[in-house]
């Protein structure tokens, strides 16, 4: 029989369990006219951060709310290709060694990942600069110092693989549905549609559009989202910080690896990927859409 993320807790972090269980006996010391509060554990300080059960009883325009946010924050992300990158002893620049991966890999992917690297060039997101001096076709590539530093995740040197991303610009449309249980992530699962008034503001090129077009949908098309949520509480003095509203519904997933909660089961594109999803697979005509590097 499969476990809840609540059951499985119990057996690796009962003590982080029992702070939950404690949470989901809804109606004890909770008025009807005052909402939630916080569970005994954070109020006393024994737990730096718990979870509660959604109560049956929630407004829908608290639950619209939580959504509208979790949309807002989600970010589209675009990866870079295959490269053979030489340490150029910066942390903010990558010598690519074009003239390597020709050699090594062949003209095609050398192109294309020329071609892909361009499109962040005018995305804004990268500098680059000609290194003939080194070999040919060799390029040196800057982050631009805010939008570039600010937009890429992981590292091209190992450990997540580097990728730009950018605030998708959707806002929630409609809840189509709720539907409560113990799930991974929560007690209460939200369905959901939204859609993009425009395209994002970083999205100026007209591959990026493409892109994005592709894998999820270009302005005023709606696509269909899920979420499950719960509320999430967490001692004062460990507060996450910027706008974080202690109470507040959140998505928060059991890992039963690490045996601790952490991440969020938000999809925006029910059936064809998750928040998140990495947007460069090859358009047909990029070759012929994208100039290459000199």
């Amino acid at each position: 029989m499969r476990r809840s993320a609540f059951a499985r807790l119990a057996l690796f972090a009962p003590g982080l369990a029992l702070a939950i269980a404690a949470c989901a006996e809804l109606g004890l010391d909770i008025p009807d006219s005052a909402g939630p509060r916080p569970p005994g554990e954070i109020r006393t300080g024994a737990a730096e951060m718990a979870l509660q059960a959604v109560e049956r009883d929630i407004a829908a325009e608290e639950i619209a709310r939580a959504v509208q946010r979790l949309v807002e924050e989600a970010q589209l992300c675009m990866s870079w290709p295959a490269l053979w990158l030489e340490d150029s002893g910066r942390r903010t620049q990558f010598l690519a060694r074009y003239d390597l991966m020709a050699r090594d890999w062949g003209a095609e992917v050398t192109a294309e990942s020329a071609a892909r690297m361009q499109e962040f060039v005018d995305l804004g997101f990268l500098t680059a600069q000609a290194r003939q001096a080194v070999g040919p076709g060799v390029v040196l590539y800057t982050l631009s110092p805010e939008q570039g530093q600010a937009a890429m995740q992981g590292s091209p040197y190992g450990g997540a693989r580097p990728s730009f991303c950018g605030p998708s610009g959707r806002r929630l449309r409609e809840i189509t549905n709720i539907e409560w249980g113990e799930f991974d992530c929560g007690n209460l699962r939200v369905n959901f549609t939204h859609v993009a008034d425009d395209w994002p503001a970083w999205a100026r090129t007209e591959g990026a559009r493409a892109r994005i077009a592709q894998t999820w949908s270009p302005p005023g098309q709606s696509l269909t989202g899920r979420v499950t949520l719960s509320r999430q509480w967490y001692r004062r003095d460990s507060l996450p910080g910027g706008d974080f509203e202690n109470g507040s519904l959140r998505s928060v997933c059991f890992d039963p690896v690490r045996t601790r909660f952490a991440g969020s089961d938000l999809d925006l594109n029910i059936g064809a990927g998750a928040l998140g999803v990495d947007v460069d697979a090859p358009l047909p005509d990029q070759q012929a859409n994208t100039a290459p590097m000199n």
